[in-house]
C-alpha cells in the first residue's frame, strides 16, 4: 500500500467516524431530559430551553380532557408557581387530581409546557412496609 492509499484510507476513516459520532449525538440529544421542579422550571430560562422532565402536582380542578383529540390539559404546581401542561395520549390509570406527576416534554411559543410522556408516582413503592406484628411505628409513649 502505497502513501497516498493509506492517506485517503485515514480521511475516510475519519470521515465516516465523525459522521457516526455526530448521528449518535443527535439521537441521544434529543432524548436527554432535566429533571426539575415546576418552580424550577419556571424560573430558570436555561431549563426551559430543553426538553425537560417536570415534577409537581396536578393542581384540583384543572384536567379537562378532550376525548375526541384524545387529549388532556391540567395544571402543575409547585410550591409557589403553576405550569400550564397540555399531553397527547393515554394517561397512566392512576392520573388524577393532587398527585405527583412528571411531565416530559418541553415549552412551546405561547407557555405552554407540551408532554410527550407523563409518569405518575405511586406513593405505595416509595412507603415503608410494616411487618405484620410490628407495632413500632405506633408505640409513641408519653
Amino acid at each position: 500500500m502505497n502513501g497516498m492509499n493509506f492517506i485517503k484510507l485515514i480521511i475516510g476513516v475519519f470521515v465516516i467516524g465523525g459522521g457516526m459520532s455526530f448521528l449518535v449525538y443527535n439521537a441521544m440529544s434529543s432524548s436527554w431530559a432535566y429533571d426539575i421542579s415546576v418552580d424550577d422550571f419556571v424560573t430558570k430560562d436555561t431549563a426551559r430551553s430543553h426538553t425537560a422532565r417536570v415534577g409537581g402536582v396536578v393542581a384540583a380542578g384543572s384536567i379537562e380532557n378532550d376525548l375526541e383529540n384524545v387529549k388532556v390539559s391540567f395544571k402543575l404546581k409547585g410550591q409557589t408557581s403553576e405550569l400550564d401542561v397540555i399531553y397527547s395520549g393515554v394517561l397512566p390509570d392512576n392520573f388524577q387530581e393532587n398527585r405527583e406527576v412528571l411531565a416530559e416534554g418541553s415549552l412551546d411559543t405561547d407557555g405552554i409546557f407540551q408532554a410527550n410522556k407523563v409518569i405518575t408516582k405511586c406513593e405505595s413503592k416509595y412507603q415503608a412496609k410494616v411487618r405484620e406484628g410490628d407495632s413500632s411505628k405506633d408505640s409513641v409513649t408519653n
